[in-house]
């Protein structure tokens, strides 16, 4: 595992996920993940996905269950609220005290990230609240010989496209922070604040890119595979 990680840096962020730390020793990736109770094929889905935006998981995420991929995605939402998020706002808030901004400048840049991140919240709010809850009973609806009548009556009036269509793609507003740094502010007299920033804001947006792709391409699809299928029940029954 060590090796894995020393060779591809960019998995750091996925570690606190699967509530992976470092100090693995000589043990291999199915004896770590073993010891932390995470399903190693599921793991490796994820890292090479994560590793690489042109890899397709064919069968590979589509063979686990929607409760596995749904314990991922809240262990993102934590690994985005208590991490990600907090890393990103404490250094804007550094760079615009070291900065000569004006008094508007500083309260644009401020307000921008709190607009965003008041945004994000919402989101995973959404999610966490609502679409999870409902995934995992779709679920468990499916795998019951009789599902109830009123949860096929509700898939009459939902499905997880309306979801899909809200899904929007948080990145866009960072890269908007990004360009109003870069192209519209005045130049930054600490520049290595700066560039760290600037780095933590495409890192965070390459992962959110990541994130909802596997979301739109993995989750979404499965999803409504088993909304048809138990339309289709209950159609029959």
């Amino acid at each position: 595992m060590y090796r894995v990680v020393l060779e591809n840096l960019q998995l750091l962020p996925l570690l606190p996920r699967f509530n992976l730390k470092s100090g693995f020793g000589e043990k291999s990736v199915d004896e770590v993940c073993r010891a932390h109770g995470v399903n190693t094929d599921f793991f490796l889905e994820i890292a090479n996905a994560y590793l690489d935006e042109l890899y397709v998981p064919s069968e590979g995420l589509s063979l686990f269950s929607l409760g596995t991929m749904v314990n991922y995605i809240k262990s993102t939402h934590n690994y985005y609220t208590d991490i990600a998020l907090p890393m990103v706002e404490e250094k804007i808030h550094r760079l615009m005290e070291r900065s000569k901004l004006s008094e508007k400048e500083v309260h644009l840049v401020i307000n921008f990230f709190n607009d965003y991140k008041k945004d994000f919240m919402t989101h995973i709010s959404q999610e966490e609240e609502h679409i999870l809850p409902y995934v995992l009973e779709l679920e468990r609806q499916s795998s019951l010989k009789k599902p109830d009548p009123k949860f096929i009556q509700k898939l009459r009036s939902y499905s997880i496209s309306e979801f899909e269509q809200e899904h929007d793609r948080l990145e866009i507003s960072l890269e908007h922070l990004s360009e109003l740094i870069i192209k519209y502010l005045p130049p930054f007299d600490d520049l290595q604040l700066c560039h760290q920033v600037l780095n933590d804001l495409s890192i965070l947006m390459k992962d959110l890119v990541d994130h909802a792709d596997m979301e739109d391409k993995v989750l979404i699809p499965r999803v409504a595979e088993l909304e048809r299928e138990l339309l289709n029940s209950g159609s029959l029954a």
